[in-house]
């Protein structure tokens, strides 16, 4: 009976240590890679621009939350123009796109050794507004790229925030 507890002790702490199966995203031509569950999917759209799309919460769950990455360039990015430039004029060029506008926080940090800068607002979008929205976002210059990185959810849902955080904080600009 010891001998068989040992062996199912073996086997069940990697299993809890390593928790979520975890991909890699790469592809050379967006400049970044990020590491994302095995059960979220992926993809490209115009422009470069990578979605990580959360798995259905149930079979009624018509919201799927997603993290979309876009990277754009301008030799003045991170040189002549700063990340706390920005702001306010950031949040400002995001009010007419909602109604019931709400920015929850601001702040500036570290990301990828850069500046960088994180802004939380929600509201009603006013093209579909019957759901309230959280956005989460991240602005970065990287060498002449500007890196944004946002997380949308339903407002009055936590489920898949931790996960978009890490999601989030595990990308990696390429040089």
């Amino acid at each position: 009976m010891k001998r068989l507890f040992i062996i199912w002790f073996i086997l069940l702490i990697p299993a809890l240590l390593l928790g979520q199966e975890w991909k890699t995203f790469s592809d050379t031509s967006v400049l970044f890679t990020a590491k994302y569950p095995a059960n979220w999917t992926t993809k490209m759209k115009e422009g470069k621009r990578v979605f990580f799309t959360s798995p259905a919460d149930s079979p009624s769950d018509d919201f799927l939350e997603n993290i979309n990455i876009s990277v754009t360039t301008n030799p003045g990015y991170g040189t002549e123009i700063k990340i706390k430039d920005l702001f306010p004029s950031v949040t400002n060029s995001l009010k007419p796109s909602f109604n019931d506008f709400n920015e929850e926080s601001q702040r500036f940090f570290k990301w990828n050794n850069a500046d960088a800068a994180e802004v939380i607002y929600s509201g009603y979008n006013k093209i579909d507004t019957s759901l309230k929205v959280r956005m989460v976002q991240w602005f970065c210059f990287y060498k002449t790229r500007l890196y944004t990185v946002t997380f949308t959810s339903e407002a009055n849902s936590n489920k898949h925030n931790a996960t978009a955080r890490k999601i989030m904080s595990g990308i990696i600009f390429r040089k």
